[in-house]
């Protein structure tokens, strides 16, 4: 079920901006889409892949995303899988062996740093792996770096718009790794703000449901009952952040500009 998420002026005005993505899509990526019919039933997130896309995905585990996205951008296009695990990548390899599809290149690499080109994607997608990073404006400066002007950026994670226990954090990331790491939703998107990405904002919310037994252990009943109301600011949210990185670079925000790393 989604609700709407509160958020502070600031970004609302951003996540207004979102370019007339509908819920759970991703980005405004020009053109018509030519998905193969018996492809339509695909994750909304998706959805937005044209044929001959060229598609990077930060964290690619053991391939499955990596593969639907192949075959959406059909023999013209491109995926290339970037993971920090040599078993993660060895797992993806057997997969893709097994799948008949031939234009998905896994690469071993740390998304801090990724082994690929500049400008080279049309489209990155991050899945539940930026709230892991350490160093996540080097991630979101990377994802700059690589993707093309006007190409866009989905990443899938979670926020929070108040504070929550620790150790509720830590139990429920049990559940999903990337919620130990969740940061307030103006922290999380400032990352993108400040390394350029000027259009775009949140397409998608929804507040993640945690076992009764588990609020318990750290939230009084008046609590619980306000962290699973749906219009209640209190909880862990799932968001899928959309943004486009200008069509045109300024010195203060280029992918080159050479301060851009100097204090991360």
């Amino acid at each position: 079920m989604e609700t709407a998420i509160n958020i502070s002026p600031e970004t609302e005005k951003i996540t207004s901006a979102a370019c007339g993505c509908g819920s759970g899509g991703c980005g405004c990526h020009s053109g018509p889409a030519e998905l193969p019919d018996t492809d339509t039933d695909v994750p909304a997130r998706f959805q937005v892949i044209q044929q001959g896309d060229r598609i990077v995905e930060f964290g690619s585990g053991t391939g499955n995303d990596a593969i639907i996205m192949a075959r959406l951008t059909g023999i013209s296009g491109k995926v290339t899988g970037i993971d920090h695990s040599p078993e993660n990548i060895r797992a993806a390899q057997r997969l893709l062996d097994q799948s008949g599809v031939n234009n998905v290149e896994f690469r071993y690499g740390n998304i801090e740093d990724a082994p690929v080109a500049d400008e080279t994607a049309d489209i990155i997608y991050a899945t539940c792996v930026f709230n892991l990073q350490q160093n996540r404006q080097r991630v979101a400066d990377e994802m700059y770096r690589i993707v093309k002007h006007n190409g866009v950026v989905c990443v899938s994670d979670f926020v929070i718009l108040e504070e929550i226990p620790g150790g509720l954090r830590q139990e429920a990331s049990a559940y999903a790794g990337c919620i130990s790491g969740t940061e307030k939703v103006d922290i999380f998107m400032n990352y993108f703000r400040k390394t350029g990405f000027t259009e775009g904002g949140i397409v998608e919310v929804n507040k993640v449901r945690l076992p009764g037994e588990m609020l318990a252990k750290y939230l009084s009943p008046e609590e619980i009952d306000a962290y699973n109301d749906l219009d209640s600011d209190k909880g862990i949210f799932s968001v899928v952040l959309v943004v486009e990185k200008p069509e045109t670079c300024t010195p203060e925000t280029c992918c080159h500009n050479p301060d851009k790393h100097k204090n991360n």
